[in-house]
């Protein structure tokens, strides 16, 4: 069932995908109409997969009317909703929502991974809309590393990436993201006038229960200031989780 509750609206994939038993397959798109005659602010989403087992992640971005069908999602972007495994749902605080124009297609960027049993999946997303109009929007801005290199057998290998934030940001969640190699993750700010300060440390990554952190306040960041995040991972055959240590790893 949803753990948002009965969703205002509900959108499905128009048909099932079907999903190899072996190998690997390439990110599937799929584009939905919204059929939306008026614009509408979302405050809370949740995405069910039928087959959640052989989901690696899905991520939703919005297309304007107008907008090209192959428009990127991800990296950069950022995205309208999410999930991965341990994190299928989001409910902004009151004041907070996301925007979803009169008009739009929803565009579903979704990564299988086949477990040696062959199946289908048409997943579904529903969403709460807004009783009123928000104080704030809300976008998702990401830190992307797609340089990465990491070594066959490193048991501690770091990787880190510096980005200015182009305009005054009033956050209020972060989300790390890595593979089953990820071992601890570490937000870092540095403002204009040179402080730097830990926002966010997870000692302990698990990419089976990717959790959201929300702040207790929106934490404001200023124009200007340099966010840095942090990965450690876990090459080595002493991860569990590791498919080949053998394997040098890039994005």
């Amino acid at each position: 069932g949803w753990s948002v509750g009965a969703p205002d609206v509900i959108f499905a994939l128009p048909e099932p995908v079907e999903i190899r038993a072996e190998g690997t397959m390439p990110y599937q798109y799929r584009i939905v109409e919204t059929a939306l005659t008026e614009e509408r602010w979302v405050q809370g989403y949740e995405i069910l997969p039928t087959a959640p087992e052989v989901v690696h992640h899905v991520i939703v971005q919005v297309l304007p009317p107008g907008a090209p069908a192959n428009r990127r999602g991800g990296g950069d972007d950022g995205f309208f909703a999410a999930y991965v495994p341990g994190n299928s749902h989001r409910m902004l605080p009151p004041g907070f929502a996301k925007r979803l124009p009169a008009g739009s297609r929803l565009r579903f960027q979704i990564h299988y991974t086949p477990n040696g049993r062959a199946t289908r999946d048409q997943l579904r997303i529903g969403l709460v809309f807004a009783k009123e109009p928000p104080r704030h929007e809300v976008h998702v801005a990401a830190v992307a590393h797609t340089r990465l290199h990491i070594p066959p057998g490193a048991a501690d290998h770091v990787e880190s990436k510096r980005q200015v934030v182009p305009m005054p940001m009033n956050v209020p969640a972060f989300m790390a993201h890595m593979h089953v190699r990820g071992k601890s993750f570490k937000y870092e700010l540095t403002t204009p006038d040179g402080k730097t300060e830990t926002l966010l440390d997870i000692p302990r990554y698990d990419f089976n229960w990717q959790l959201q952190y929300d702040c207790a306040q929106p934490r404001f960041i200023p124009r200007g200031s340099t966010m840095t995040i942090t990965a450690v991972f876990d090459n080595s055959s002493g991860n569990p989780a590791n498919p080949d240590p053998t394997k040098a790893v890039r994005w």
